[in-house]
């Protein structure tokens, strides 16, 4: 199973994969995979630039790596950008299981909190990149992270459906 959190840089994506991860090393012990964006980029061994498209060529390469860590029996917990619907749609139909889960704080909660300095108006970001985003259109959990300044991370009615999901009780 790929378990596939997106959104938009700084809707804690990142931060509920961690949490996400600990609770089904827990419950299942093995093999539990986490793939993090910020972290992959980091390793690899050639140059993207944030262009749209090496940006689609990263979000596949994040789709193919999923799916081959997947074919181990492996539960893979990814959170990526990737608000691509061609990598979107490459990812559930290749998958064994998918379960997307979309962060979709409020634009004006993320600008406020800004921690990449990505909102501001005349960032590259908000710039270049914002419009470009596709945002998924049907996930198996869509969540607002963010209730007046305050981070939500929603676990329980995540591992709810994914435990159900899963077929595992809580």
């Amino acid at each position: 199973m790929i378990v596939w959190i997106t959104g938009l840089p700084g809707s804690g994506k990142t931060t509920l994969a961690k949490k996400l991860k600990s609770i089904l090393e827990t419950k299942i012990s093995s093999n539990i995979v986490l793939l993090d964006g910020d972290n992959i980029r980091s390793i690899l061994p050639f140059k993207i630039s944030y262009s749209n498209e090496d940006r689609i060529k990263l979000a596949f390469f994040y789709s193919k790596l999923a799916l081959l860590i997947e074919e181990s029996n492996s539960i893979v917990i990814c959170s990526f950008v990737a608000l691509f619907h061609s990598v979107q749609a490459h990812t559930r139909f290749k998958a064994n299981d998918l379960f997307e889960i979309f962060l979709d704080p409020p634009l004006e909660e993320l600008a406020k909190k800004n921690k990449k300095d990505l909102y501001s108006e005349k960032s590259e970001y908000m710039l270049e990149q914002f419009n470009k985003h596709q945002f998924p259109i049907n996930p198996e959990l869509r969540v607002n992270t963010i209730v007046n300044g305050v981070y939500q991370d929603h676990i329980n009615e995540i591992t709810d459906k994914l435990f159900k999901k899963l077929q595992i009780s809580k």
